[in-house]
């Protein structure tokens, strides 16, 4: 019954018209953001490696993650190995694969970059266990992604009009933590927006989610979730464009409620900690995936050391 209400809320949400000249700047900003995609691409064309730095204690090392950009035909996957010189204790070996597949019509369309991480030890060792974790946490997640193309394919044949982009980046790279980020991007009648971010604490070598940056037994979901409700508000008072699902007198109870251990998250440049929620997770379609920087003071007695600023 519960489920049935936040539809019914989500759906009348949905309904809404949109105001004309929020209108024009969403349309706006999809233009900006595919001229910008298009020149972050380039620029990923030109540099062809990213580094990251694992640190424990005083001391410093580094794994490399190396970007091979490839082109390909049909459904077929491109696999190219680099071989980077080992410099010192830094360096490592990674790879880079990339799913492209175009139909004849040309109307259903997938790009997937995947890449492969490898991570080192303080003794400049690969971290196999850690190495092997992670890689196979992506392939899991782009094979995911990968097959359901496939599918849609043999299903709508010439009928299908879909396009699958997935990108990514190092969004964090701290002496604590290092975070590589993959934004999806599905169209077909309209577009859906979705993000995953997967982490490495530096000092331990190990992959974490949201909880793991927490001191252990604290309470850390109810204050976030507290602070976003408040800036909901807060945006839908000062934007009429703005619309979060939240509990209503009519409808308590519904809507957004609070997140999970496992809700999506980075810290960013400036050491805030932001919480990602997909589209449509607590808002109309219309806004795409929305995020809230955390202040530091909500959370700043029960985070862990070295993870925010």
């Amino acid at each position: 019954m519960k489920d049935e209400r936040l539809e019914k809320m989500k759906q009348e949400y949905e309904e809404i018209p949109i105001p004309a000249d929020l209108r024009r700047r969403v349309e706006a900003g999809i233009e900006k953001g595919k001229a910008e995609r298009e020149e972050v691409r380039n620029m990923r064309k030109k540099s062809k490696v990213i580094t990251f730095v694992k640190a424990a204690g005083g001391a410093v090392v580094a794994a490399m993650l190396a970007i091979t950009i490839m082109a390909n035909s049909g459904a077929s996957i491109a696999n190219a190995m680099m071989k980077i010189p080992v410099i010192g204790s830094i360096a490592e070996v990674v790879t880079f694969r990339e799913y492209k597949n175009t139909t004849p019509d040309k109307n259903m369309y997938a790009d997937v970059k995947i890449p492969e991480i490898s991570v080192t030890n303080d003794d400049g060792t690969v971290n196999e266990e850690t190495t092997a974790q992670i890689n196979k946490t992506i392939e899991d997640y782009t094979n995911e992604i990968i097959a359901q193309y496939e599918a849609d394919v043999a299903e709508f044949g010439e009928e299908g009009h879909q396009s699958v982009d997935l990108e990514y980046e190092v969004i964090t790279d701290s002496d604590r933590l290092f975070s590589i980020r993959f934004d999806k991007l599905v169209v077909m009648a309209s577009g859906a927006q979705s993000v995953k971010i997967y982490h490495i604490d530096k000092q331990t070598g190990e992959i974490i989610g949201l909880k793991d940056i927490f001191k252990d037994g604290v309470d850390f979901i109810d204050p976030i979730s507290d602070n976003i409700k408040e800036q909901m508000k807060e945006q839908m008072a000062g934007d009429e464009g703005k619309m979060y699902f939240l509990e209503s007198d009519d409808m308590p109870g519904e809507g957004f409620e609070s997140i999970t251990e496992d809700t999506t998250f980075y810290v960013n440049d400036s050491g805030k900690l932001v919480i990602v929620f997909d589209e449509y997770e607590v808002s109309p379609g219309y806004m795409g995936s929305v995020e809230f920087e955390i202040p530091t003071e909500v959370i700043q007695d029960i985070v862990q050391d070295g993870f925010v600023s």
